[in-house]
């Protein structure tokens, strides 16, 4: 438990820098974060350095998570071209969020590239890149094919959608609100939200925990729990757009904005816990890596924080 503690506080002093300095270092964390988390995703679903002919003892669907059915697998200790893809894909779409935020393209870009981007919006153009990686994967898999495992296709898709897609967006709230404080805020409020949602929901639980919200994949979460965490994220985020008021920071219809988006966050919070709960029990795995003492692996850590950061930017974008 100290181990996590002082992990747990470490990590949160450095992104609370990050977010502040913004720009390229807190770009720079978050790519990172990205390509663990597609390294760690792709060790769980069974993609990371196999090919068919290792899956082959794979039946059905449920045999993926059966830890049984692979004891006899031997694992190349190298990825594979659908994770090199992947890889490649998630630095495009850092660099892609980067140019249209301004912080390089007014800097280095040439021209032709500031014509280009006044052209196609960032999220044409972010779509353009995810269709172009799907194509690419296809391709792949037609022309290798039968190296790989129609299953392992559809986990690369996945994954990429899943992890550094949905991550990005937290850059992509810090960046586009430029150099001034909203992107801070922004940044903040997921990391608020998701955070003020687990922690409320924990100690709720904790006290008054009677009814099991899902027996099955998570025993120790209650309703009780899931209702605090949904009460106390919007009540941290109506405390948070308060003080901002109070600072001349933000307009006062802030306030319920941040408490609607700290409700509905909550939910959307407990939701992608669970689902980071249900991929790791089919997988038989009990944290996707170690690389935060006490934590797990980078996923352990961004299972919520991750489907946050697109709600709370299109909340943003519909509600402002």
């Amino acid at each position: 438990m100290l181990k996590r503690i002082i992990s747990g506080a470490v990590l949160i002093v450095i992104i609370t820098v990050l977010i502040i300095l913004g720009g390229i270092p807190f770009g720079a964390f978050m790519l990172v974060a990205s390509l663990v988390s597609v390294y760690e995703l792709s060790r769980a679903c069974r993609v990371h350095g196999q090919s068919k002919s290792l899956n082959s003892q794979y039946t059905n669907i449920a045999d993926l998570g059966d830890v049984n059915a692979t004891q006899t697998a031997k694992k190349e200790p190298v990825c594979n071209v659908l994770e090199v893809v992947a890889y490649i894909t998630t630095i495009a779409l850092y660099a892609l969020i980067t140019c249209y935020s301004g912080i390089l393209s007014k800097a280095q870009g040439s021209d032709s590239a500031l014509g280009i981007t006044s052209r196609l919006s960032s999220g044409d153009a972010i779509l353009g890149l995810m269709v172009l990686f799907i194509l690419v994967i296809l391709g792949i898999y037609v022309v290798t094919y039968p190296k790989y495992d129609i299953r392992q296709v559809m986990s690369i898709i996945f994954i990429e959608f899943y992890a550094p897609l949905m991550v990005s967006f937290i850059y992509r709230l810090r960046v586009e609100g430029g150099n001034t404080s909203i992107g801070m805020v922004l940044a903040f409020l997921v990391i608020i939200t998701a955070s003020g949602s687990d922690m409320s929901a924990y100690f709720v639980g904790v006290n008054l925990g009677k009814h099991r919200l899902a027996p099955v994949l998570s025993p120790k979460k209650s309703v009780e729990g899931s209702v605090g965490g949904v009460l106390g994220a919007a009540l941290l985020n109506t405390v948070f757009a308060l003080a901002l008021c109070a600072f001349d920071v933000l307009e006062l219809k802030f306030i319920w904005i941040f408490a609607i988006i700290g409700a509905v966050g909550s939910i959307i919070s407990q939701i992608g816990d669970l689902a980071a709960s249900a991929i790791k029990r089919s997988f038989d795995i009990k944290d996707y890596g170690n690389i935060i003492p006490g934590h797990g692996g980078a996923m352990d850590r961004l299972d919520s924080i991750l489907v946050v950061a697109p709600i709370i930017y299109i909340m943003i974008e519909l509600l402002k």
